[in-house]
């Protein structure tokens, strides 16, 4: 089975990529992924709250309105799984899914379990963070438990570029334009983008806790592969990213869905072999060194060009 999404073109691109999230595309998306990762979510923010979730007092208003957007969204393109009933501000949630149900009065801090944003973040597989809507678009909220290489508590009330001080100075421009995107984004207007790397295991957790060890296994692991092990040992690891205006608190809901499969897989199919080949041969070094593919790219350039020239 390939992967909903895939972020490949022709050639590398130095563009953000952003598109529109039309009202016909979810905010949020459940597959049958779905059990598996909220258990997995759960087990994370029992073991270590406080580096899963963490969310300024400010953020309130901005946390239900998360909440609203994502129960709704929910309940309208997955109806077989999720009911929401409104009267007036007491809401009856249920959830299929997990079989489990709850009623709460709306804007009522002490009606739910945890704070909004951490409940509602417990019903979807996505990482849900809340950045202010200041001029510094920066941080104030977030539950993170599936981030590849950061974590909240080195980010938390940082700003968009500070966040990325690390990004290759080659994408130094487009990150300018991504700042001036959540700038200038509007309400009812949300877009939506993809991110990719590689990686040579299928963790959601890769946070940074897990940083120094993950690299020392890459550096073990990544030289011996070759093209007859890549494809099967090697994981593409793809972020649906949305970005959302909260019509009332002005706060920009940022939500990142992460989806990942074998490289074996991905290539079977022949377009994409080939983008992926393509993307990788025209990508700027620094690109190349910042996702760390140099420990593992000869095998992985071999096998796209042998998966191309055998299919």
């Amino acid at each position: 089975m390939l992967l909903p999404y895939f972020p490949f073109e022709e050639r590398y691109s130095f563009t953000m990529g952003t598109f529109p999230l039309k009202e016909t595309d979810p905010l949020v998306e459940v597959d049958e992924h779905y059990v598996a990762e909220i258990t997995e979510k759960r087990r994370l923010l029992a073991e270590d709250h406080g580096y899963y979730f963490d969310a300024l007092p400010e953020t309130l208003l901005a946390q239900w309105e998360v909440l609203d957007k994502v129960l709704r969204s929910l309940t309208a393109f997955y109806p077989q799984h999720f009911q929401l009933k409104i009267e007036g501000d007491h809401w009856h949630w249920h959830n299929r899914l997990l079989d489990e149900q709850l009623s709460f009065v709306f804007e009522d801090n002490s009606s739910l379990p945890f704070s909004p944003l951490d409940w509602v973040g417990r019903q979807v597989q996505e990482d849900l963070l809340l950045m202010a809507k200041d001029e510094a678009v920066s941080l104030k909220a977030g539950q993170l438990c599936f981030p590849n290489d950061w974590d909240l508590g080195e980010k938390f009330g940082k700003s968009f570029l500070d966040i990325h001080t690390h990004i290759p100075k080659v994408l130094g421009s487009m990150m300018l334009t991504a700042q001036k995107l959540m700038e200038r984004i509007i309400a009812h207007r949300p877009v939506w983008r993809l991110n990719w790397n590689f990686k040579i295991h299928n963790a959601l957790d890769m946070s940074s806790k897990y940083f120094v060890a993950s690299r020392k296994e890459l550096a073990e692991v990544g030289p011996t592969l070759t093209p007859d092990t890549i494809g099967e040992r090697l994981y593409l690891r793809i972020e649906r990213q949305t970005l959302t205006r909260l019509p009332r608190s002005g706060y920009i809901l940022f939500g990142i869905h992460t989806y990942q499969n074998t490289l074996a897989n991905e290539a079977k199919d022949l377009d994409r072999a080939r983008r992926m080949y393509q993307v990788l041969a025209s990508a700027p070094r620094e690109v190349i060194q910042y996702k760390a593919i140099p420990y593992f790219e000869e095998a992985l350039i071999n096998y796209l060009k042998q998966n191309l020239i055998e299919t």
